[in-house]
């Protein structure tokens, strides 16, 4: 099979997408000259179609071909620069001085520990006393209150505080925030105080979507009233409803551990279940040409609608886009290209939203099942299982294979991760969610017939119980997981590369895949090589940027020295949001840090006395106490003074006791002393460093 000639969408999904990298990484093209541009090749391939003998005269056929492709990467530019609201004049961030902001509520707001945070989309600004329509989303963070707990969606707010745009990453590697959420088209936040706000309206976004957010909302209280509590219903509402706000961490790291994090979120599997289910119920519609089309119409609508309960995450959009084209093609009796009905699902999606491709669920979900559809009827024949039971044990394995061989290189290079026992856990945790689905469905179905509700809740919850004991005794197994795992996007692409040369030599065992499979492998291996020598031969301090944390790190090698408290590096989520990213990509592991004391410590390569640190000729003071200070008998010529904890005293004392280079204040200092500090060391003429306003300090001695 030709699958290049006879997937005519995919060819143009690729080049659309391309039009779409582009606009996201070089926007710098003029946006009227490129939509002319792309106007001009529409225009000139319909000529081409309908007038000349482009397309019968062999020697000129690749002449439409061309047009058309230019005009669908422009295509792509085009629709990516009109999405992106920030470009537009009348976005809010382009007002210099408003003196208020009038907005709703885009999502339900979510609860953090001392804050509501959510999305507002900004539709007014009153500047020089005028209301002016405006444009564009915002973050915001509402103090905790009993009105801020109150909030819903479509609520229409007044506000004051300006909005700021969002900072960068602090720390080196760090996970960037301001990039995801630009990617959201979101590109400012607002902390607003207690009181800093008035409610001035309600039901101010869309009623279908303001509809399902509220059913959601009763289906999860279904839940509760009917004795499913804890972790069994923080799982079963996110593999129901989407909803995954009460999931906490040891959950997560479990079902990511064992290869089954998917389940938590709804996706392909979810809405493929959903859809078998009804296309079962209202299979006696199958009569004739209009009792189908009824049905399609009903099938269609309720994905849609599924989808939009469960928060329209990219994974659920794919599949309901897909599945809505397979139900038209059925309706019609028309056997369809499953390559086809992905590209044609994929260019919907982001026709709608180009951004979507930048989204990392949009992109695992696609490639999972681009690897599903291509590879699982090959794995599938490997082996013929003699029991019924056996073949569909087989039957999910094989799926589990062919997804996780196509989405392990994206596994690696954003989560930096890799479950060892995947098959295993999802020969249970699959057959076990898709048990919970219909009974869950059940549930919310008969959850006016009390008695009868509240047995079913219960069985429910066991079952749910039953899946978390798999994922948690998974993850305690040795070795269920290999973590630290840091790859670039080029190294991904090789090894995406490598795994199509293998696909491609199993099946057509030409020479020259196999061959390319090897120098693509040799390339990642001599790749490797080459990062672990520069990783052995590294040295570098790093002050993190961690908020109200003093954080001191330096790198020898393979060596890992750090000076802080026990309680950062304990929070897990802490290190991995702002550390452990870059110690991986250092080659360093979380599991052998060398913790220094806060007075002494010695080793053959660094050494701690009295807060000064001598590490390969170098000398770093560390001050977080003034009565430390008063111990100095003399001075001391350091090349480093790092203050920390809101040091009690001026810099002009910390001069008496030290010489140094630059003086470092870290992120454990308050804001208002930090200031301080600067405009004090200005003064004096002192090299200053704010890693709470610079973000982290690294100093790389070569």
């Amino acid at each position: 099979m030709n699958y290049w000639n006879e997937t005519p969408l995919f060819r143009f999904l690729l080049i659309f997408i391309g039009g779409i990298l582009l606009a996201v990484y070089f926007p710098f093209f003029s946006f009227k000259v490129t939509l002319i541009l792309c106007i001009v090749f529409i225009f000139q391939f319909f000529i081409l179609f309908f007038i000349s003998r482009s397309f019968s005269d062999y020697r000129r056929r690749w002449l439409p071909g061309v047009v058309s492709y230019l005009a669908v990467f422009l295509a792509g530019y085009v629709l990516t620069y009109l999405s992106t609201e920030k470009n537009y004049p009348e976005h809010f961030r382009n007002f210099s001085s408003p003196s208020f902001y009038i907005g709703y509520l885009e999502e339900p707001a979510d609860e953090k520990a001392t804050s509501e945070k959510t999305i507002l989309k900004i539709q007014f600004v009153n500047e020089n006393g005028k209301w002016i329509s405006t444009t564009g989303n915002c973050l915001v963070y509402f103090a905790k209150d009993s009105l801020s707990e109150q909030l819903r969606y479509g609520d229409e707010i007044l506000f004051t505080e300006k909005p700021t745009e969002v900072p960068l990453a602090s720390n080196p590697s760090q996970f960037d925030y301001k990039r995801w959420l630009g990617f959201n088209k979101i590109f400012d936040q607002v902390h607003i105080s207690a009181g800093g706000w008035r409610l001035i309206d309600s039901h101010k976004g869309y009623s279908l979507l303001e509809f399902s957010f509220s059913l959601r909302e009763k289906f999860l209280r279904v839940f509760r009233e009917n004795y499913v509590t804890g972790q069994d219903y923080a799982v079963l509402s996110a593999l129901i409803l989407g909803y995954e706000g009460d999931i906490d961490q040891e959950t997560i790291n479990a079902y990511a551990a064992s290869g089954a994090l998917h389940v938590l979120s709804v996706s392909g599997l979810h809405v493929g279940i959903i859809y078998m289910a009804i296309n079962i119920l209202l299979s006696f519609l199958n009569y004739n040409r209009r009792t189908r089309l009824f049905k399609s119409i009903i099938i269609i609508l309720f994905l849609w609608f599924y989808a939009m309960l469960t928060g329209l995450s990219p994974s659920v959009l794919r599949s309901a886009a897909m599945l809505s084209f397979i139900v038209v093609g059925n309706m019609f009796r028309q056997r369809t290209n499953l390559y086809n009905t992905l590209a044609a699902s994929a260019f919907f999606l982001l026709g709608l939203n180009p951004y979507l491709l930048m989204q990392v669920g949009f992109q695992l979900s696609y490639v999972a099942v681009l690897g599903i559809i291509f590879l699982q009827k090959t794995i599938h024949r490997w082996i013929d299982p003699p029991t019924w039971f056996l073949r569909q044990v087989w039957s999910i394995t094989s799926v589990s294979i062919a997804a996780q061989t196509a989405t392990f290189p994206l596994g690696l290079l954003y989560f930096h991760q890799f479950p060892n026992y995947f098959l295993f856990s999802n020969l249970i945790i699959i057959p076990a969610s898709t048990v919970i689905i219909f009974g869950g469905i059940f549930l919310l179905a008969i959850s006016w017939w009390h008695s009868v509700a509240i047995i079913a809740g219960i069985l429910l919850g066991y079952i749910v119980h039953g899946m978390n004991w798999v994922a948690l005794f998974v993850e305690k197994l040795p070795w269920s997981m290999i973590t630290g795992i840091s790859i670039s996007v080029f190294e991904t692409w090789v090894i995406y590369i490598s795994i199509s040369a293998i696909v491609a030599f199993f099946f057509s065992k030409e020479a020259k895949y196999f061959l390319l499979a090897v120098v693509t492998i040799v390339f990642i291996l001599a790749s490797q090589i080459m990062e672990s020598k520069e990783q052995r031969e590294q040295k570098q301090l790093i002050v993190y940027s961690i908020k109200g944390k003093a954080f001191l790190n330096i790198i020898d090698g393979r060596e890992n020295f750090v000076l802080t408290d026990s309680g950062t590096l304990n929070n897990r989520s802490l290190m991995l949001f702002n550390v452990y990213h870059y110690w991986w990509d250092c080659g360093e592991s979380e599991n052998k840090i060398i913790v220094m004391n806060d007075s002494f410590y010695q080793s053959d390569k660094l050494a701690l006395n009295r807060g000064i640190i001598y590490w390969n000729n170098f000398r770093i003071a560390r001050i977080n106490d003034t009565a430390a200070l008063k111990s100095l008998n003399s001075q001391i010529d350091v090349d480093f003074v790092i203050i920390s904890n809101n040091l009690r005293t001026k810099l002009k004392y910390v001069m008496d006791h030290f010489t140094f280079k630059k003086l470092i204040i870290d992120s454990s200092n308050s804001l208002g002393k930090t200031k301080r500090w600067i405009q004090e060391a200005q003064q004096l003429g002192i090299s200053v460093y704010s890693v709470q306003l610079q973000g982290a300090f690294v100093f790389d001695h070569l």
